[in-house]
């Protein structure tokens, strides 16, 4: 049967070059035919010249014609075997289905059989299939960028992996060389101490029967000597132990009597507030205030952070005796720090016992009288002592 030529067919010679030839092989039998085209000529350019050369049935087409049935012989051997449009459609079928579709369309052009019918048919497949593979092939274009990037961030991150991992080795030989030496001076040092051991056998071995006794009652005779000192240490131990329990005693004893003594002192305070409201020297007019007995504190504010609650009028009344007014703030226990800030910009010095307020509140006290520039004494008890101490302390300043 005869075969049909490349250039006998009249509207299929796009489909064919397209389908059946690669651009790479469109561009090796371009050199071998001696196609010349601009070195600028873009895929479609290159195609479209291959489409009008196999028109003609020149030296071209019979290059690119035997090309093919070289590369498609396998296809065109089945394809001769079958004959009629349906024996030809259902091995065009089979082969498009197993993906062989560029063989089985060549096949199927060279076949003489093939009525026009049939390769019209043929032909529509693989038009739409090209819409198909177009659509996929950019899809497949933009999963291929995003695999290169995504390969190249692995490759990457393996170069970076590697430097780590030689670093690794580097410092894992380092080390290796490290321990070998140290397992080598570990022999030569249990070398050393085998040699010294073997030498002090020899050396006992060779001693006598007599020196070995003296030795015996040399170290029977330095036992009891320990054994005395340890009798000894035993007895200063007690001792020791018996003085620790009459100290401990001792400051349990001091403790309850100072505890009982701060009892008294705050009753005595308490009692003697009330004549201190009374003794103001000048009965609260002050005509001449340079010549006036009063504190000097008369007139003044005084901030007193903490302390003990139940004491909060007895301190009010003693600053009043000492001519101030005295504001009190509880050191954050119930009051806010903005509240603290607010009768801080009311009092023009602060006094803070430190037995009675927490390590926050002295620090924020310390930290707002250094921006505000008000003086801040720290008492040492939260007593009515402490703060008469206090503002007498003040009421000195103040002179």
């Amino acid at each position: 049967m005869l075969k049909r030529n490349i250039w006998d067919h009249a509207d299929y010679h796009c489909p064919i070059v397209g389908t059946c030839l690669s651009v790479a092989e469109q561009r090796k039998l371009a050199t071998r035919i001696g196609l010349v085209l601009p070195r600028e000529a873009t895929d479609y350019e290159l195609h479209g010249a291959f489409v009008t050369l196999v028109k003609r049935p020149d030296h071209a087409a019979r290059v690119v014609q035997k090309h093919l049935d070289r590369k498609f012989r396998r296809q065109l051997k089945r394809f001769s075997r079958a004959e009629g449009d349906e024996a030809l459609w259902a091995l065009w079928t089979e082969m498009a289905d197993a993906g062989d579709i560029p063989g089985a369309f060549w096949a199927v052009m060279r076949h003489g059989g093939a009525s026009e019918t049939l390769l019209a048919q043929i032909y529509g497949e693989v038009h739409m299939l090209s819409h198909l593979v177009g659509a996929s092939t950019r899809a497949e274009l933009r999963r291929l960028a995003e695999t290169e990037a995504r390969a190249e961030r692995l490759e990457a991150a393996l170069a970076q992996r590697k430097t780590v991992l030689r670093q690794a080795v580097a410092v894992w030989k380092r080390r290796c060389l490290e321990l070998e030496r140290e397992a080598s001076a570990e022999r030569a040092r249990r070398e050393k101490a085998e040699r010294e051991r073997v030498s002090l056998r020899e050396l006992l071995e060779s001693r006598s029967i007599a020196e070995l006794e003296r030795d015996r009652e040399a170290l029977a005779i330095q036992l009891e000597h320990m054994q005395d000192r340890v009798v000894e240490a035993e007895a200063q131990a007690r001792r020791h132990a018996a003085i620790i329990e009459d100290n401990y005693r001792e400051e349990a004893a001091l403790r309850a009597a100072l505890a009982e003594r701060e009892r008294e002192v705050a009753a005595l305070e308490r009692a003697m507030l009330p004549g201190l409201a009374a003794q103001t020297p000048c009965g609260g007019v002050c005509d001449d205030p340079a010549a006036c007995p009063c504190p000097r504190l008369r007139g003044k504010c005084v901030l007193y952070v903490g302390g003990r609650t139940g004491l909060k009028s007895e301190y009010k009344t003693l600053g009043a005796r000492f001519g101030c007014e005295l504001l009190h703030h509880d050191g954050g226990l119930e009051q806010s720090a903005q509240r603290l800030r607010q009768l801080l910009s009311r009092a023009d010095a602060v006094v803070c016992p430190v037995d009675c307020v927490s390590h926050d509140a002295c620090a924020m006290v310390k930290r707002l009288c250094r921006g505000a520039s008000k003086p801040v004494l720290f008492a040492r008890s939260s007593g009515l002592s402490g703060l008469a101490s206090s503002l007498t302390e003040l009421d000195r300043v103040c002179q």
